[in-house]
């Protein structure tokens, strides 16, 4: 048995000399990982190339958040305390993300007694969302625990219409001043 393993190993043949083995051997390596390197950085260009292709969706508008809170309300219509919690909170979060009114970090007597509360609500709608802040707040302070859908309904819709009043409203003035604008421009 040990003769076979004898005769098994491999001799080397007698004039080729080490030199020329290692020169073999050091250009294979160095073709291999240059190789690896290439397709690593071809790689990496194509991810490069493909994330910018794709560019990032821009977050949600303050009114397209105060919408899926409002359907998300209308889905669920909970009790009418509840509901005008809930209301307030979408309608304050609108101001604060779309007019830039800090009604959102106030209380409801801090937002009652600022004497520029929805200063920058466009006019037509300020007096509309002061009264449905107002009610809203009444309900909420008066413990409410009766399950309404009906009113429910009605104050989601009326939240509804007031901030697209107020997003029409915006929209109409931005293009106003942008004419007022373009006339200066041209004066």
């Amino acid at each position: 048995m040990n003769e076979n393993i004898i005769t098994a190993i491999p001799t080397l043949e007698q004039d080729v000399p080490p030199t020329e083995i290692m020169v073999q051997n050091f250009w294979l390596p160095v073709a291999c990982g240059l190789g690896v390197a290439l397709l690593l950085v071809i790689i990496a260009l194509l991810l490069v190339l493909r994330r910018r292709k794709r560019p990032l969706p821009p977050p949600p508008s303050p009114l397209q958040v105060a919408f899926g809170r409002l359907d998300q309300l209308a889905a669920e219509l909970p009790p009418l305390r509840e509901c005008s919690l809930r209301l307030s909170m979408v309608l304050r979060t609108y101001l604060t993300g779309q007019v830039q009114d800090p009604a959102l970090y106030e209380t409801h007597e801090e937002f009652s007694r600022r004497m520029d509360a929805l200063s920058s609500v466009p006019t037509a709608c300020r007096y509309e969302t002061r009264f449905l802040l107002e009610r809203l707040a009444d309900m909420k302070y008066a413990g409410l625990t009766e399950n309404d859908p009906q009113k429910s309904r009605v104050l989601i819709e009326e939240a509804r219409g007031i901030i697209s009043h107020i997003d029409r409203a915006r929209a109409q003035e931005a293009a106003s001043a942008a004419a007022i604008a373009k006339v200066q421009k041209i004066s």
